[in-house]
């Protein structure tokens, strides 16, 4: 395929592939930049100090300066070879989107706080559209999956069993104590590992499928295992429906109806969750099925944030600025749901950061433009295993972000793999890797 590189190469016949990277210098630049996405500069938190407190963790320094010394590694080494790859991200949802984000900086009421948001989105959205095309063929990418995948995952295991303290939840957390036990590992959320872990697992089984089958298996139990005891409810209950969902999206006789059946999920999820909070007919439904009828609180935090949709619903707030200016955070009639970090659901997140044109153009850029991708890719032929683990991680995002949110969270983990996944997924359709 000419000047592009890597993943989206055809590639010859492999042997089996190579414990670990088989070219040094793209292979590096492939594992820092996982581990910035997925570690970041500031493991294991201490959640106990009041700067847990401060939302705005995320623009520090060293952040800003860790992500933009990753991204001229990442462009410096891809920029000759993969013109031609890159080139396809000029998709027009993503072109509108991305002049929509800018636009809305300008509008928001703190246009300095939600600039530099946006350019730390921008670093990491470089990142993550960079990475794929750095792996030499299908075996090194497994390879280079699994070494990044396992160091998070000992990083984690070892600090819940040696630093309890800095990556278990705690009832001395200043913020949300009552999630005390649950495990948390180099994240800083429960709910961050919960997701990461849920595409970890994903990996483990791309990485099993790719010939590393001991490395594979070993990743997929761990992540499981760990899954399990972050006692993340959503990535929990959605990690085995996506797996078998996005197995299906690899075969060509289901083209036609895979695509209702992948956002089925998210529509009956939606429903359930914000549609019940606006609609009193689907309220009802909800009461009389047997599930928590307030998502674990979120039904109040929704409420609160859709009554603040219509004195910005053309622009919005600004990037991630709404939950975190001084007058939801510190008006005491708010009560609690004021200080939440943000809405539990990431379209709702995006409608109070963008408006309602906004959310339109992130659905067309992350739920549809992804899933024409699919159907191109698997009508093309393109490597199975590779779509379907593209595909599970999209999958699990994007139903998922119905009560979560991770998207726009700048340096958030789950926002890096999911870009990952989604720009990979456009390179699979423009150009297939056979197997």
């Amino acid at each position: 395929m000419g000047g592009a590189a890597t993943l989206v190469e055809r590639p010859a016949p492999e042997r089996a592939p190579a414990a670990g990277p088989t070219s040094i210098g793209r292979g590096w630049a492939f594992l820092v930049a996982f581990a910035l996405g997925w570690v970041s500069v500031q493991p294991f938190e201490d959640l106990s100090s009041s700067e847990a407190l401060d939302l705005g963790a995320g623009r520090v320094a060293a952040t800003y300066f860790a992500f933009a010394v990753v991204v001229c590694l990442c462009v410096a080494t891809v920029a000759k070879r993969a013109r031609p790859a890159l080139a396809a991200l000029e998709a027009p949802s993503w072109i509108l989107l991305a002049v929509w984000l800018a636009l809305t900086c300008l509008t928001s009421g703190d246009p300095s706080t939600a600039a530099k948001r946006a350019a730390l989105s921008a670093l990491v959205a470089t990142i993550a559209a960079t990475t794929p095309l750095l792996p030499r063929g299908r075996a090194q990418l497994a390879a280079l999956l699994a070494w990044s995948a396992g160091f998070v995952l000992a990083l984690s295991y070892f600090g819940v069993a040696f630093m309890p303290a800095s990556a278990i939840h705690q009832a001395s957390d200043a913020v949300e104590p009552g999630l005390a036990g649950d495990w948390r590992g180099v994240f800083g959320h429960k709910n961050d590992a919960s997701l990461v872990m849920g595409a970890l697992a994903f990996v483990g089984v791309y990485v099993w499928r790719s010939g590393l089958r001991l490395s594979g298996g070993a990743i997929c139990a761990a992540s499981l295992i760990f899954l399990v005891f972050t006692r993340g409810k959503t990535a929990i209950a959605l990690w085995l429906p996506t797996l078998v969902l996005a197995e299906l999206a690899r075969t060509r006789a289901a083209a036609r109806w895979w695509p209702i059946a992948a956002l089925t999920p998210l529509v009956v999820l939606t429903a359930l969750g914000i549609g019940a909070v606006m609609f009193e007919p689907l309220a009802t439904l909800v009461a009389s099925l047997p599930i928590d009828a307030s998502f674990t609180g979120r039904a109040d935090i929704w409420r609160f944030a859709l009554a603040e949709v219509p004195s910005h619903w053309m622009f919005g707030y600004g990037d991630s600025t709404f939950w975190n200016s001084p007058e939801i955070r510190f008006d005491w009639e708010n009560g609690w749901t004021g200080g939440a970090s943000h809405a539990h659901n990431g379209y709702l997140d995006a409608t109070l950061s963008f408006g309602l044109p906004g959310l339109m153009l992130v659905v067309s850029a992350f739920v549809f433009q992804p899933l024409s991708d699919i159907r191109r890719a698997a009508r093309s032929g393109a490597d199975p295993p590779l779509l379907v683990l593209l595909a599970e991680i999209w999958l699990f995002g994007i139903t998922a972000s119905s009560l979560e949110t991770f998207m726009f969270l700048q340096a958030n983990p789950m926002w890096f793999t999911f870009l990952f996944a989604v720009f990979a997924l456009r390179y699979l359709a423009k150009f297939p890797t056979r197997a």
